[in-house]
């Protein structure tokens, strides 16, 4: 029989064992490199797996401390043998050893194709904290709930927030998608009214809708929030998969908070399970968290400080090329204790607080000031302009002289009267070339719904290659050109219309000798590209 080639990398997990029967820890640990791996008594494994490294390998065994009968293992795995998938990652880590009893994983330690595949958060902490343009001091937050309010309460409650200052908004884990409050409607009408408080000042909220549900659902659900220019979700890894939460991070440009509903299982056995700061921490930024919410020391729940403090250095510290991941400590902080609190975490952490303020007045507004209030006597802030929350990458604010009301835009020579040419895009993510914009109608105080574009491509120039929800329409106005829609191709001449539509692959090429010029029709609130290889 033939092997494929297998490259010689590893990993490491560290695990705690207690022994509890009369074998050896080396015993204990030489069960667990083949249970996690080959599954069958040593005497049964070809030769060939031992040579190719598939077995795991003990790699060091020490005392854990004056603990009797607990052993810190560290055993690595080879890289192939996950197939760099989280499924097959995940059963590798403790698939089969979760079934027994006394073996917790403590570390994790990732060989670089980790870091090559696994892109981890799309934002991180400095992600996060130019789009909201908040620095020098802690984010704060707050939950949409009860689960059963109205729509019409729970949109009112986000506008009220949003008056109080606060920085993010999410929905309670267990608002979904309901009857009395359906997914759909309801997210409209709190991004809505979050919205209506932003435009009246510089400084934003932004809203993060809670995404569960079936299978078949969530994507579905993905795109309705990113038609509404929200920039963020909430999502539960142990209730929607891990996978799934790797697939929408690594697909869609979102900022990703997790929150660790069915995680608890993994802890309360202090001998057996995974760390809170391995599954909250490591495992959570890997699949692509920006914010990881979990329970602080003293609240609902009954983490330790030092569960709490493990956590958040995970989280925060570095870890190969992942960005870092905000903490998110959260389950019953009074507002009254954030001094306390803070000297725990840092700047660098959002707290959640969400009954406490319920409970100090019923004007939810004002309770949302005191404690943005608290907060900021901690810190000497500092305010920065914030990246506007709904703006595409292909959309470039226009030069103020620009004339914005006209009866009519005269074109002489593919130029339009008062609008100017300007830049296609300013991301350096994107790979194009030879093309600019013109923005006609949309952005200069008319009531559109839709944007109206032109484009233009000089010869052997392209747009970009990428992917997003909202739709193209493109008609043809100078010259020939290319557009390519995932694996196939179409000329587009003069007068000729095209449709894009969600999530279709596309680019526009001019292979010819003269300019191409299209107009392109696209809504007026839509989702940032996704840039495609």
């Amino acid at each position: 029989m033939e092997y494929p080639e297998i490259k010689n990398e590893r990993f490491t997990v560290q695990y705690i064992i207690t022994i509890n029967d009369k074998r050896s820890i080396e015993e204990h640990a030489s069960d667990i490199t083949l249970e996690q791996t080959v599954e069958v008594p040593e005497d049964c494994i070809p030769e060939k797996h031992i040579e190719d490294g598939i077995i795991g390998i003990v790699e060091n065994i020490q005392p854990n401390g004056d603990i009797p009968n607990q052993y810190i293992v560290s055993i690595s795995y080879l890289t192939d043998i996950t197939e760099l998938s989280i499924p097959q990652f995940f059963n590798v880590l403790f698939g089969n050893i979760s079934l027994k009893n006394n073996i917790k994983i403590s570390d994790i330690t990732f060989a670089e194709s980790f870091f090559s595949v696994f892109n981890g958060p799309n934002y991180g902490i400095d992600g996060i904290r130019k789009l909201l343009g908040v620095y020098g001091r802690a984010l704060a937050c707050s939950a949409l709930k009860p689960m059963g309010l109205s729509i019409k309460e729970l949109s009112k409650m986000a506008g009220l927030l949003a008056k109080g200052g606060i920085d993010l908004i999410k929905d309670d884990h267990g608002i979904s998608n309901q009857k009395f409050h359906p997914f759909k409607e309801r997210v409209s009408r709190c991004q809505e009214a979050v919205e209506k408080v932003n435009a009246g000042r510089e400084r934003k909220t932004l809203y993060f809708p809670m995404v569960s549900g079936r299978f078949e659902d969530i994507e579905e659900q993905i795109q309705h929030v990113l038609r509404e220019g929200i920039r963020g979700i909430l999502i539960a890894p142990m209730l929607v998969g891990p996978d799934t939460v790797r697939y929408i991070a690594g697909k869609y440009n979102l900022i990703i908070m997790t929150h660790p509903a069915l995680t608890g299982t993994h802890f309360h056995d202090p001998n057996h399970g995974i760390a809170p700061s391995v599954f909250l921490g490591t495992l959570f930024r890997m699949l692509g968290a920006d914010i990881s919410v979990f329970p602080h020391a003293g609240g609902r729940f009954h983490f330790t400080e030092e569960d709490c403090l493990a956590i958040s250095n995970s989280l925060r510290g570095t870890n190969g090329s992942w960005k870092s991941t905000l903490p998110c400590p959260a389950g019953g902080i009074h507002m009254n204790r954030i001094s306390e609190i803070n000297e725990m975490y840092g700047v660098d952490t959002v707290y959640l607080v969400g009954g406490s303020l319920m409970q100090h007045s019923t004007d939810i507004s004002h309770s949302t000031e005191v404690f943005m209030g608290k907060i900021k006597s901690l810190y000497n802030e500092k305010l920065c302009t914030p990246e506007a929350p709904i703006t595409s990458s292909c959309e470039i604010p226009s030069g103020p002289e620009q004339i914005i009301h006209q009866p009519i835009m005269r074109c002489e020579e593919f130029k339009w009267s008062g609008r100017f040419i300007e830049e296609y895009k300013t991301d350096n993510d994107f790979d194009f070339r030879g093309i600019s914009r013109q923005e006609l109608i949309g952005k200069y105080g008319e009531k559109t719904s839709f944007d109206l574009r032109y484009f233009e491509i000089e010869p052997e120039g392209y747009s970009s290659l990428e992917q997003h929800v909202h739709e193209h329409v493109i008609i043809g106005v100078r010259g020939n050109g290319v557009l390519i829609k995932e694996d196939s191709s179409f000329n587009i001449s003069v007068h000729d219309i095209a449709y894009v539509s969600p999530l279709e692959k596309h680019q526009l090429r001019n292979k010819g000798k003269e300019p191409f010029g299209f107009f392109c029709i696209v809504d007026h609130k839509r989702d940032k590209p996704i840039v495609m290889k």
